[in-house]
């Protein structure tokens, strides 16, 4: 019976520490989860793909301001046209494009705003990897602090049983009891292995993010830290408009077709061509100047004259932009909404935080503490007693889903901000 009281205090001392070492989470053990959201961003697939994408795009824009290659022509006559210097055999000449002025500008401006939106692609995968490894890791956690509990009530159940059994042999006990205490270890030791059995798809997900193959397990702290937002509503959302991958995407875009709408007025002016040729002349006889080749210098425009089809390209680019505008204001609203309902996960898992850790657990402690002094009494049956300690679990159970959803909705508002 001592040992039994002992195993008692042991788990409520177990308990009560560790709820007191989730509000002062240790820098070593946030270090861990920074640790492999460093080696997540530096050798994730998906992120170094995006990365090469928007050095790609950059890389664009040098060649978007360049001049048009020019052209070299050639000409042979079939047919020499006679001159007082010679006849004409050939000709060679080349010709430079030059855009109307504003024209390679524009283009610049818009492989600009494509790099802008690879950035921002690039930007929104790191979050996103980064709030996956988060969440993976949160889950392990979880997963280790309910297989602990679980491990407890094991060991708790363990003693009861010997204390039932030397009830038993007193007769001071059914044979009810010591079935029921059977029983649930049967199914403690069920749920043992059902979690250690939910390990092996958690490291084969964070093995994928982090691309290590050869990573044997997945380290977390022994606790996490608890800590309320700092920011309004009204001033998160100016953060999310301000830095959030998908409206800074959705603006670059805006951008791009603002620019391709300028181009497409410009398009109505003509590009220049300058150029020089060379016109070969063969000897003729009896003349000074024979033989001589003279040079033309060229110049040449090109002619919109299709009005229709820069009209058209104009009306496009007009609609293009508008529609752009009203996915700005979609994914505005949508973020919104989106915020609401973080918000509300953070109030509510912090309700209950507080709920489960200062009210319910305490009591639950309190019962179970009182539970078994009137077994042991002889004052209640067993079904009391594992009623109390059930109860108790599912209190600590919940405190702990309680601070992993917490942790993840904080993790999906550095997602949505950009932070």
């Amino acid at each position: 019976m001592k040992s039994f009281h002992k195993i008692i205090i042991k788990y409520t001392f177990g308990l009560l520490f560790g709820i007191g070492l989730v509000f002062a989470q240790s820098d070593h053990s946030e270090e861990i989860l920074n640790q492999y959201i460093r080696t997540g961003l530096e050798n994730n697939p998906s992120i170094q793909e995006k990365f090469k994408q928007w050095k790609s795009a950059e890389a664009k824009i040098a060649f978007a301001k360049g001049l048009p290659n020019p052209s070299i022509s050639f000409g042979y006559f079939l047919e020499n046209v006679e001159t007082a210097v010679g006849p004409q055999e050939y000709k060679i000449g080349i010709m430079q494009k030059i855009p109307w002025f504003g024209k390679r500008k524009a283009d610049a401006n818009i492989q600009s705003a494509n790099a802008e939106m690879a950035f921002s692609q690039l930007e929104q995968k790191r979050l996103s990897i980064t709030h996956e490894i988060r969440t993976v890791w949160y889950d392990s956690y979880y997963l280790m602090r309910i297989r602990d509990l679980t491990q407890q009530n094991f060991e708790l159940i363990q003693n009861w049983d010997s204390v039932i059994r030397s009830k038993y042999v007193t007769s001071r006990t059914g044979h009810p009891d010591l079935i029921k205490t059977q029983i649930e270890l049967i199914q403690l030791e069920d749920d043992l292995l059902s979690l250690e059995n939910q390990k092996r798809p958690l490291l084969e997900s964070f093995r994928s993010l982090l691309n290590n193959p050869n990573l044997s397990d997945i380290v977390v702290s022994d606790s996490l830290s608890f800590s309320t937002i700092g920011f309004e509503k009204k001033d998160l959302f100016k953060m999310i408009k301000e830095t959030n991958p998908y409206i800074l995407m959705a603006q670059a875009e805006l951008n791009m077709n603002k620019f391709r709408l300028k181009k497409a007025k410009l398009n109505r002016l003509p590009n220049l061509g300058i150029g020089i040729e060379k016109i070969g002349t063969g000897e003729k006889v009896g003349s000074e100047m024979s033989g001589k080749d003279p040079l033309v210098a060229k110049i040449s425009l090109d002619l919109p004259i299709w009005f229709r089809k820069n009209k058209s390209a104009i009306k496009s680019a007009n609609l293009s932009m508008e529609a752009v505008e009203q996915k700005l204001n979609s994914i505005q609203n949508e973020l919104g909404a989106e915020l609401e309902n973080i918000l509300y996960d953070l109030k509510e898992s912090e309700r209950q935080i507080n709920l489960y850790q200062n009210v319910l657990i305490p009591k639950g402690l309190e019962s179970l503490g009182a539970t078994e002094k009137a077994y042991r009494s002889d004052k209640i049956d067993f079904l009391s007693l594992v009623d109390a300690q059930q109860r108790l679990l599912k209190f600590q159970m919940k405190y702990e889903k309680a601070l992993i959803d917490h942790l993840k909705a904080k993790s999906k508002l550095s997602v949505l901000t950009g932070e």
